[in-house]
Formats: C-alpha cells, structure tokens, sequence
C-alpha cells in the first residue's frame, strides 16, 4: 500500500495555496501524481468513461479499489521481490468489472 490517500493529497493540495486541480506530485516515490476523488470524477466525466483500472503499484491482495469503487489498482505478479504479495487480474466485458485472484501456489 503507497500509505497516501485520495483524502491525504486533498489536504496537501489545500496547503500549498495553490489550484491544481486536485493533482499533486508523488514526493513518497518520486514519480507520478498523487490526486482527488474530484479529479478522478472529473477526468471519467470527461472522457465518458465509468471507471479507470490502473497497475504497477503491489498491492497486498492484488488488487485495491478505491475512490468510491471508481479506481482499480491490480497488480499481477504475485511474491514481487520476495515479498508476500498474492496477484490478480481484472477481466472487463459486457459492461461489468471482475476482479480475479491468481493462485500462484
């Protein structure tokens, strides 16, 4: 788990004064924007889109959802670097999302 949250970058975004529409940089990794249900809400407005399923982040169960159940992170490797991480994987189609865990035993 990155240990930040959509709440977290809400308040850091509030205290840096500044309007940047609810996006801030992912200082912790050094990579990458952290940002706000808002902004996600807004960006899926736009684009018409319902949900963003997104990777590369390890994710204890595989998978996290997040944001209302409007964010997916999965992450399909399971033990990534000796660690104890389980892997899934996300199936989309006929207008639903599945998650699916991976045995890797």
């Amino acid at each position: 788990s990155s240990g930040i949250n959509a709440e977290e970058a809400v308040v850091s975004t509030q205290s840096t004064g500044k309007d940047s529409g609810g996006f801030i940089a992912n200082h912790r990794r050094g990579t990458a924007y952290l940002f706000s249900r808002q902004a996600l809400e807004s960006f899926l407005k736009r684009n018409k889109l319902s949900h963003v399923i997104r990777a590369h982040e390890v994710k204890q169960a595989g998978f996290q959802v997040q944001q209302n159940g409007k964010l997916l992170t999965v992450f399909s490797s399971s033990g990534y670097c000796g660690g104890t991480n389980q892997a899934a994987c996300v199936l989309a189609d006929r207008n639903k999302i599945r998650t699916i865990r991976i045995d890797t035993s």
